[in-house]
């Protein structure tokens, strides 16, 4: 019989063999691949539905006022408590929280945190105001606050407290960069985006409040 009959034989099982290997090695990796998989998925711990829901809609509202307003910079800012003076006075802080950005625009979130309020209370007093106008940078009283905003590039802004039970627990703003954009703003509709975005922007921070309340509130013993 011709050699080249064997040889042909010889090769099929060899090629059989490496395939019977191949698969079992597929399989047995499969399922550790697939193990793996599950592992890591299962470290994965991502917000809860309503912190990402309520965080995607106070982005939402701010990219509609920015696009509404025509400005450079839509932004909340919320007050906070940041740690203790050596006479045990708490110190009051805020920090940009949210910030929807025209193109072209620079943000603020790494120069805008943890901010001492006693450091802006010639802006803060025009928030308590709690009028929606428009302010000329330019025009406010030389202070570290109107230096900040000169160095944002800030010509004009507005904005209003956000509240919560009366109180004050921080502010929407926009600012526009540039005359071009300033002088072509209508104050009336302005106003009245401003508004309308503060109201939303309470009710889903009240909501992500509420939220978080329940959740962390002990059972009675």
């Amino acid at each position: 019989m011709d050699t080249s009959f064997w040889f042909d034989i010889g090769a099929g099982a060899i090629a059989l063999i490496a395939g019977i290997a191949t698969g079992f090695y597929y399989l047995v990796n499969k399922g550790k691949m697939k193990m793996l998989l599950k592992e890591k998925t299962h470290s994965v711990k991502l917000p809860d539905n309503c912190f990402w829901q309520t965080h995607t809609r106070l982005h939402e509202t701010l990219t509609e006022l920015r696009v509404r307003t025509d400005c450079a910079r839509a932004q909340i800012v919320q007050f906070h408590n940041g740690g203790e003076f050596l006479d045990g006075i708490s110190m009051k802080k805020m920090s940009l929280t949210h910030e929807s950005l025209d193109k072209g625009v620079s943000s603020e979130l790494s120069n805008k945190q943890d901010i001492l309020l006693s450091l802006c209370i010639d802006g803060l007093n025009l928030l308590l105001k709690d009028e929606p106008i428009m302010y000329i940078v330019e025009d406010m009283k030389d202070s570290w606050c109107k230096q900040f905003y000169q160095s944002s590039n800030i010509i004009t802004f507005a904005f209003l407290p956000i509240k919560k039970h009366g109180q004050a627990i921080g502010y929407v703003m926009v600012q526009w960069c540039s005359w071009a954009k300033a002088d072509t703003v209508e104050d009336e509709i302005t106003s009245k985006e401003l508004e309308d975005a503060r109201a939303l922007i309470e009710v889903q921070l009240d909501i992500l409040k509420d939220k978080h309340g329940k959740k962390n509130k002990k059972k009675p013993t």
